[in-house]
């Protein structure tokens, strides 16, 4: 088998993978509406998806930080920036436990200890941003952040739907159709998030390779 054929083969496995992937939004939200007969609450297997999905994505950006400690400034500000979107998410929660509106507090806190950290070593975390966008995974992460923070906010729009709808108008609707392309979001940023992993191990790998044949040269 030649490595070409090797190279399309995994490609087409990737391929496949995606496709299965991008269903789970929907058959979560198909649960939710009709397993569950809910209105896609807070507390829903939808929310509780999109939480654990930016758990794992804020937590595999905090573990490429341990990788390599040329990338631990750069990429603990990277990780706190989607913890603060996993506060945001957690809204309700703070807004039970405390008050409404509470979950600003730790974001903000969260938000300005990963900047004043990151910027102790400003080379370190400009070096790591560079690398960070020049990833083939970049794109992917925007196009996941696009449609969290455009996309879906757009095409859930009350008003959109008013229109559509007019008197026949259920919040229901309007509710799966901005949750799912939500949930849709999350799944392809978590997505990109485990593929730096793989990116940056192999990167450490490479360099530790290079760094040997190069002590080994020397002797």
């Amino acid at each position: 088998m030649t490595e070409h054929f090797k190279y399309i083969l995994m490609e087409f496995i990737n391929f496949i993978f995606i496709l299965i992937l991008v269903t789970l939004p929907i058959l979560t939200v198909r649960y939710d509406v009709l397993t569950l007969h809910n209105n896609i609450p807070e507390q829903s297997l939808t929310e509780w998806s999109e939480e654990i999905l930016l758990t794992i994505t804020a937590g595999s950006f905090l573990f490429i930080s341990f990788i390599d400690r040329k990338y631990h400034h750069g990429f603990i500000l990277i990780s706190a920036f989607f913890y603060c979107i996993l506060i945001r998410e957690l809204d309700s929660f703070f807004d039970n436990l405390v008050f409404h509106g509470f979950w600003i507090y730790p974001a903000i806190i969260t938000a300005i200890t990963a900047l004043y950290y990151s910027i102790q070593k400003r080379k370190n975390t400009l070096n790591t941003l560079y690398l960070f966008v020049k990833n083939k995974n970049f794109p992917i992460l925007c196009i996941g952040l696009a449609i969290i923070f455009v996309f879906s906010r757009l095409f859930g729009m009350e008003v959109f739907w008013h229109q559509v709808m007019n008197s026949d108008f259920q919040r229901i609707v309007k509710n799966i159709a901005e949750e799912t392309t939500e949930l849709l979001g999350y799944t392809i940023i978590t997505y990109a998030a485990v593929n730096y992993i793989f990116s940056f191990n192999n990167k450490k790998q490479i360099n530790n390779l290079t760094l040997s044949s190069a002590i080994n040269d020397y002797g």
